[in-house]
């Protein structure tokens, strides 16, 4: 009999039993595997317990995630627990659920919830052998006995139980504190640099954190050093402080925040997973409402932000919305070390409120309330290959986290995700939409159709800039910095190469190469318009610094910029920048010039982005938008525009339901890299032959070569997402039996 993760144990099972464990190996290929558990541990091993367990001879951290009263498989036994790195069952089976809707592997899930920077390198002595320099209960580095026993004498003392893994929390760092000595009144007369800087430790109370004396007085560090030689001061090593922060009780949020105190109390307590459009500062509202409803519930708040300005924004603002008397702490990489004084923090319950980026997303919390997700279509709650967190939505895991934990999950924005807004999801999640928000003022709207014009800004965008640029306002100009694949469409009529599979815009990764669908493969050569038969045939986008330079020579006058690499002449007039950072502030005036390379982006969810970008540059305009296009009549553009979310979900859910696009199907992206040879083999051979019933399979389509590795994309599509994540899991096991060949796997990716 196994007991899995979110059954409660009912005290000690009699007799010897085991534990299914997982050990942190982010690798498909290891399954959870049974351990005997000694007599000595078994009233200390629960699911969620943290364990080290041998694997081949070489201890592992794991994780258990079942308990078997009986087990024939169990061969070797644990041998420590490690009580501090320890789960919550209910969050080992959130990450179990995780695990088998998206396909990654338990153990990166699992280690998703544990804290950042594991020190896994460390043996503790138990029993020395003759002639070690080490004595009973020292602590070496792996490194260090390697050196000592070398690699089979290192093997062996753990298999003989001569050594153990000791895994811990990374320690927090220290840094470097200047200290005045007491009594001390130096003559400083003719040392000025040295009198600034102990008039300025005094100012701070005799003491201060070396980088910041520096940084505040100018002084070099030769400077210090001699203030210090005098006897004035002293230097000292301390811990690094936990962030977290007590709340000031300003109530900085007063002004309309009733009603979203209301309806953030009756939502607090009846839990579960709520969809609340809020718009512009509504939001900060809301969620200094939820934060203050579960805190007055006696339980602990997490808010999840997409940026780590944002997380810090919010900090600050709910630091000095709440209440005196209450903490909060951010979660972000930009942290280091004390990002684990905060895991621990919410672990314990000594934290309130944790406002953290996707990272934050399976913090463990002693008394959890409430989960607030902002902005929660942005594409940053999910990471991306290559960086920190899990591919998998932070909407996911707080669904799961809502069913399991009983607490209150909130989605904010104005405009939501589909896969979340969609009635047959809402249904099936038992998703309630709070009140929207009341309309904002909106700007004056043109849109100017570029059929059977090649200029790039029309005479008309020129004299909105100059009547806006003459009224002392500012303009924000919003461009997509183009990529490598760029989309085409025709000058005259502008129809866009659409894929006949997938309804996706095709893209051209040369000036004269084929068009390819970035989904399905489909390749056509370029040609004539399939609807008006010109030969006008151009790539759609217009780059940044491009535009800057054309907009400076029309309009005379200097011309700023700003994006995520690079920010010039920001109090300019006119401003032309990418998206996220223009449409983070406010201006007189906002133009699209090229709004056809939003339209004709990649990926299933291109017509979402783009009405979010338009509807953004609405809000974010106090007097004009104006928009230049080939295509005046799109739905995204004409609902966008007139801040219609309504509408826009009414045209475009019944497309995704024609195409097999979620929510109504699944899909999994499967990017290999190796060999051709190994491709076939892996996918034809062993993964196609394998598919249940339901599961289908596009053949695999080239994405580029490097050197004498060879990338390739295969789509698996399937009604049910268990389905398609159980096939790609399938593939991933396969590829990891496969010489030469690695695959990523992404189950219904934002973009594709």
């Amino acid at each position: 009999m196994v007991r899995r993760s979110g059954q409660a144990a009912s005290g000690v099972a009699p007799g010897p039993y085991a534990a299914r464990v997982s050990l942190l190996i982010p690798t498909h290929a290891l399954p959870p595997l049974s351990y005997r558990i000694p007599a000595r541990l078994r009233a200390m091993v629960r699911v969620g317990t943290a364990v080290v367990a041998p694997l081949s001879g070489r201890h592992r951290l794991g994780v258990v995630v079942g308990i078997e009263n009986e087990s024939a498989r169990a061969r070797e036994e644990v041998v420590s627990v490690v009580p501090d790195l320890s789960l919550q069952p209910e969050l080992v089976e959130v990450c179990s659920r995780i695990h088998a809707s998206a396909a990654v592997p338990l153990p990166a899930v699992l280690r998703a919830a544990l804290p950042p920077g594991i020190e896994t390198g460390r043996y503790r002595i138990i029993e020395p052998s003759p002639g070690w320099p080490w004595e009973i209960d020292a602590t070496v580095t792996r490194p260090a006995l390697e050196r000592a026993l070398g690699p089979d004498g290192l093997r062996a003392a753990e298999a003989e139980g001569r050594i153990m893994l000791v895994p811990s929390a990374p320690q927090p760092a220290t840094v470097e504190w200047a200290v005045i000595r007491a009594a001390a009144e130096p003559d400083l007369a003719r040392a000025p640099r040295q009198r600034d800087l102990f008039v300025t430790l005094k100012e701070h109370g005799g003491e201060i954190m070396t980088s910041t004396l520096l940084s505040e007085t100018g002084a070099s560090r030769g400077s210090l050093r001699e203030l210090v030689r005098r006897g004035a001061a002293r230097l000292v090593r301390r811990q690094e402080s936990a962030p977290l922060q007590a709340t000031l009780g300003d109530h900085v949020v007063q002004e309309g925040a009733a009603p979203f105190s209301r309806t953030a109390h009756r939502a607090v307590k009846s839990g579960g997973p709520f969809l609340w459009r809020t718009k512009g500062r509504e939001e900060d509202a809301a969620v200094v409402a939820i934060v203050t409803a579960t805190l007055e519930e006696g339980r602990q708040a997490l808010v999840l932000a997409p940026e780590v300005g944002s997380v810090e924004r919010l900090v600050d603002l709910l630091r000095r919305a709440l209440e005196e008397g209450h903490t909060v702490a951010p979660y972000h990489s930009g942290l280091g070390r004390r990002r684990a004084a905060v895991h621990e923090a919410g672990r314990n319950g000594s934290v309130d409120v944790v406002v953290g980026t996707r990272t934050a997303a399976l913090l463990g919390l002693a008394r959890p309330g409430s989960i607030c997700v902002v902005d929660e279509p942005n594409g940053a709650h999910r990471a991306e290959p290559g960086h920190e967190g899990l591919p998998v939505h932070v909407r996911d895991v707080a669904l799961e986290r809502a069913r399991l934990q009983r607490a209150a999950v909130f989605f904010l924005s104005p405009c939501p995700s589909l896969r979340i807004y969609a009635p047959e999801v809402r249904r099936r999640e038992r998703i309630r939409e709070l009140p929207a928000g009341r309309p904002g003022p909106w700007p004056a709207v043109r849109i100017l159709d570029m059929r059977g014009s090649g200029a790039t800004f029309s005479s008309t965008l020129q004299r909105a800039c100059r009547r806006c640029i003459e009224g002392g306002g500012k303009t924000g100009v919003v461009l997509k910095r183009l990529g490598y694949a760029t989309s085409v469409a025709c000058s005259r009529c502008g129809t866009m190469k659409i894929c006949p599979n997938c309804d996706l815009p095709l893209v051209s990764h040369g000036r004269d190469g084929p068009l390819a669908c970035t989904r399905c493969g489909y390749r056509e050569e370029p040609g004539p318009c399939a609807k008006c038969g010109s030969t006008r045939v151009r790539q759609t986008g217009l780059g940044v610094e491009r535009a800057r330079a054309e907009l400076s020579d029309l309009l005379g006058t200097r011309v700023g910029l700003i994006t995520a690499e690079e920010r010039d002449h920001t109090d300019a007039p006119v401003v032309v920048g990418t998206p996220p950072r223009i449409l983070d502030g406010e201006w007189d005036a906002v133009i699209l010039p090229d709004a056809d390379a939003f339209l004709a982006g990649s990926g299933i969810d291109v017509g979402e982005r783009s009405f979010r970008l338009f509807y953004g540059a609405a809000a974010v305009a106090r007097k004009l938008l104006l928009i230049q296009t080939h295509v005046p009549e799109h739905y995204a553009l004409r609902a966008g525009v007139s801040g219609d979310y309504e509408a826009f979900a009414a045209a475009e859910l019944p497309r995704l339901r024609e195409l097999g696009y979620p929510p109504f199907a699944h899909a999994a992206s499967l990017t290999f890299e190796g060999s051709e040879a190994a491709l076939s083999g892996a996918v034809e051979s062993h993964l196609r032959p394998a598919l249940e019933a339901g599961v289908e399979m596009s053949g695999p389509f080239l994405l580029g070569r490097t050197g004498e590795t060879t990338a390739w994309r295969v789509l698996l599509r399937a009604k049910r997402r268990p389905a398609v994540a159980r096939a790609a899991t399938l593939a991933a096991r396969i590829s990891a039996r496969t010489r030469g060949l690695e695959v990523r796997v992404d189950v219904d990716p934002e973009e594709v």
